[in-house]
Order: structure tokens, then sequence, then C-alpha cells
């Protein structure tokens, strides 16, 4: 808020592609190239036809096994980047990177249409459920960790559950809220094709307090 960028136009979801007519190939070379170019600096910029929604950010996961519980260690979880549909990717795609930047490197090179040169985990969310979310995010403790890391767990058709963890209730909500998003609307596209499938209501998880998987009670946060 209040950046020249802003004040010129530019909204979360436009894409630099070049900076004074050179070619932007990831973030840090945009960076340099903004940082040593003339002002005023011309900027060229893709600008996607729809709206962006935020639901991303940096979490823990684990989607290599079969078990819907925590793991046991915290050394047990990956980081990952992880993006809720997103402006390269299908609105109910779930995409992970090793970090944001590479998830920046990713959507400069699929709108300049080259090769994605970052690794990327993609998991599909249709038809996916989540696990007890009438409860909100659940709540595990380790041992060598200050506060309990929130986590939910999504359950796809035909792949192991995908635990998605962090360690406050604000850095995990805009990805559980994206998720949330896309399933309710595909129950609203069954519930038009049989209006006998009724949306079963859901609690903010967001206004109370999470749920102890080690001891089985509510805990505050």
């Amino acid at each position: 808020e209040g950046s020249s960028a802003r004040s010129a136009g530019v909204e979360l979801g436009h894409v630099l592609l070049k900076v004074n007519g050179i070619d932007v190939k990831n973030p840090k070379e945009a960076s340099r190239l903004i940082k040593e170019g003339p002002r005023p600096l011309p900027l060229l910029f893709y600008v996607p036809d729809t709206k962006v929604v935020v639901a991303e950010g940096e979490h823990m996961v684990k989607y290599n096994t079969k078990e819907t519980g925590a793991p046991n260690s915290a050394k047990d979880w990956k980081p990952k980047y992880v993006v809720i549909g997103g402006i390269i990717a299908q609105p109910w795609m779930m995409n992970m990177y090793r970090s944001k930047s590479e998830y920046d490197i990713a959507v400069i090179e699929t709108q300049a249409r080259r090769p994605v040169s970052v690794k990327v985990k993609q998991f599909s969310l249709q038809g996916a459920r989540i696990q007890n979310d009438w409860q909100g995010p659940q709540m595990v403790k380790y041992k060598n960790k200050l506060h309990p890391w929130k986590y939910i767990v999504i359950l796809p058709i035909s792949r192991n559950p995908i635990k998605i963890a962090s360690p406050n209730l604000g850095q995990l909500k805009p990805c559980h809220e994206g998720i949330r998003r896309v399933l309710n609307a595909q129950q609203r596209d069954r519930g038009r094709k049989n209006p006998h499938d009724a949306t079963p209501v859901q609690r903010d998880p967001y206004s109370g307090g999470g749920y102890d998987t080690r001891n089985n009670r509510r805990g505050g946060y």
C-alpha cells in the first residue's frame, strides 16, 4: 500500500514481464533491473483477465503417507509454498513450490510461454473434502515448538491425505478458506444438478478454538 507501483495501477496478480525493455526471467533479476534502471522506469506487465483472490502462503505439508493424523515429529513435515488456483492454474488445482520465489519464476515463465524450470507438486481438489471441517483446524503440539501448530487434512478421491499446517491461524486462514471456496463451489454445482442434495452449514473456524488431536479436547488459540 502507498507504493509507487500501486499508485501507477499495479495490482495483485499483475505479472512483470519487462523492465526498461529487458525480459525478466526471475524475481532476483527483476529487482536488480529496477534498482539499476533510469527514472522514470518503464515496466511491462501482463494483466490477467480474472479476479485474483489471495489463497497462498508458506506452510508445512505432509502428503506421502496414508495416515490422516499429524506426524509424530515436526521434522516429518516439509516446507512448501502452497497456492490454491492462482493465475497459472485451474481454480480446483493446488500447487506446491519449494519457495515463493520459485512460484514467481513459474508465473513469469508460464506467462512468457516458456517451459517451467522449477519443481512443482500438483494436486486436484475435484471431489475432495476436508476432514472434520465442522470442527475447524486441528491442533498438534510438538516438544521443540513453543506454540502448537494448526493444520487441516484434505482427503482427495484417489491419493494420500494432504496435511497442511501453520504455526498460527492467521497464516493458515487464506489457504484453508481458498480450499473451502473450491469445495463449496463444487457442492453448489452438484446441488444445481440434484436439488435434493443440501449443502451442510459450516461454522467459521477462525472464530473459536482449535481441536487438539493429542488429547481429544477443544483448545484455545
